[in-house]
């Protein structure tokens, strides 16, 4: 699937931050791109059933009947940015919000909402690159988890990304080495990595190999 936006630098603020009239078809572009990744994310959970799990950049919520179809009885939160991408969430998880299995909230600048329980699980794909404060940041989803409850991220290899012709604005990439050394400072106990590759179309629709990883980091 080609990206809706042909000007390098405007693709990678969207992909920041879906809005405007394009709002939509990017979000399906992200999905579409990264859904091998988020569901490979979600397979590393291990759910037992009951968990309350917190996530970062929802897009349109489109990978939320897999989670669902991973364990009974879990209870999901959402934060994201875009106001368009929350809407298309709702849209396409009505019986979930209806039962009230789901949250969607929209998340202010880098600041986290307070919740009244902990979350056994937090995870993110392809976000921690837009993160302006990373320490301050992962602190306040340190302090969300559970004692040794986990997080888990889905990103792309570092030189891969910064090849990107629309990762030259608002994109921070760090080596997995950077990022464990990042999160053990924070707190976090272990930062295990997960390695894989997949094919992708570029931009003008030849196949790409895409290297992305997994980190599972416990506290």
């Amino acid at each position: 699937m080609n990206p809706p936006i042909t000007d390098n630098l405007v693709l990678g603020r969207q992909l920041r931050c879906p809005h405007g009239l394009l709002a939509t078809e990017i979000g399906d572009y992200i999905f579409a791109s990264n859904r091998n990744m988020i569901e490979t994310t979600i397979d590393y959970f291990s759910l037992q059933g009951g968990e309350s799990l917190l996530e970062i950049g929802f897009g349109n919520g489109k990978h939320l009947s897999y989670l669902f179809s991973k364990a009974k009885g879990i209870y999901y939160t959402g934060i994201e940015h875009s106001l368009p991408m929350i809407q298309q969430a709702r849209i396409n998880n009505q019986k979930l919000e209806e039962e009230g299995s789901v949250v969607f909230l929209q998340g202010i600048g880098e600041e986290l909402p307070t919740f009244a329980t902990s979350f056994s699980v937090c995870f993110s794909v392809n976000t921690y690159y837009f993160i302006t404060d990373f320490e301050k940041y992962f602190k306040q989803i340190y302090n969300l988890l559970i004692d040794k409850g986990k997080l888990v991220l889905g990103y792309i290899d570092k030189e891969f990304g910064e090849q990107m012709p629309f990762t030259k604005e608002v994109f921070t990439f760090y080596s997995n080495s950077r990022l464990k050394e990042l999160f053990l400072s924070i707190g976090f106990s272990s930062f295990e990595i997960f390695s894989f590759t997949e094919e992708i179309f570029s931009k003008n629709g030849k196949v790409v190999t895409r290297p992305f990883y997994v980190a599972v980091i416990n506290k």
